[in-house]
């Protein structure tokens, strides 16, 4: 198993392209999520870019990096086709920060199994749905505060919103994958 704690949160921030580049092929493949079919087919596009980049950056290989871009991928479809079905296309700061929840709860349970099956997170697997729920909400409440139009229906948040989720999980990811030091007990 790679040193995670040297070596995952570098990558883990070069990851942060994957959002708009996942966020422009989603929109260009789904279309603006207004509708629960544009939400499932934009979502799943975004996440399957961006959950391929953090597998690797978390080093995942074959099973697990698949299972990890898949549950990214559904999580984030799922995450905006309940909140399009309630609201509709997002279209306020709160709907974004709801759509971040909705996705983060969804991804981070994903995420968490797939983790805790390879041996990767040391701690309980709430605390990493938890922080992707925050994660995800900060990105959505970061973009559309600093005057990203949420007109477009765009299916993930924008650069300045990934930076934020980004940092967010990637300490996660250092404190909550890193390996522990081996304890070598006192002779008696």
């Amino acid at each position: 198993m790679p040193n995670l704690g040297q070596s995952v949160p570098v990558r883990w921030l070069i990851a942060i392209v994957a959002f708009p580049l996942g966020g422009f092929l989603g929109h260009a493949i789904g279309g603006p999520a207004s509708t629960i079919p544009a939400a499932l087919l934009s979502g799943a596009v975004a996440g399957l870019v961006i959950g391929l980049s953090q597998g690797l950056a978390l080093h995942l290989r074959s099973e697990a990096l698949v299972l990890w871009t898949a549950v990214t991928a559904i999580g984030l479809a799922a995450g905006m086709a309940v909140v399009t079905a309630l609201i509709g296309q997002i279209a306020t700061t709160p709907d974004a920060v709801a759509l971040g929840a909705a996705s983060g709860i969804v991804l981070g349970v994903g995420q968490a199994v797939v983790l805790k099956r390879g041996g990767l997170l040391r701690s309980s697997w709430w605390v990493w749905v938890l922080v992707s729920t925050a994660a995800w909400s900060a990105g959505w409440l970061v973009t559309a505060s600093v005057g990203v139009s949420l007109a477009p229906g765009w299916p993930v948040y924008g650069l300045s919103g990934a930076v934020v989720s980004q940092l967010i999980t990637g300490i996660a990811v250092w404190r909550l994958m890193a390996p522990r030091p081996e304890v070598i007990p006192a002779p008696l």
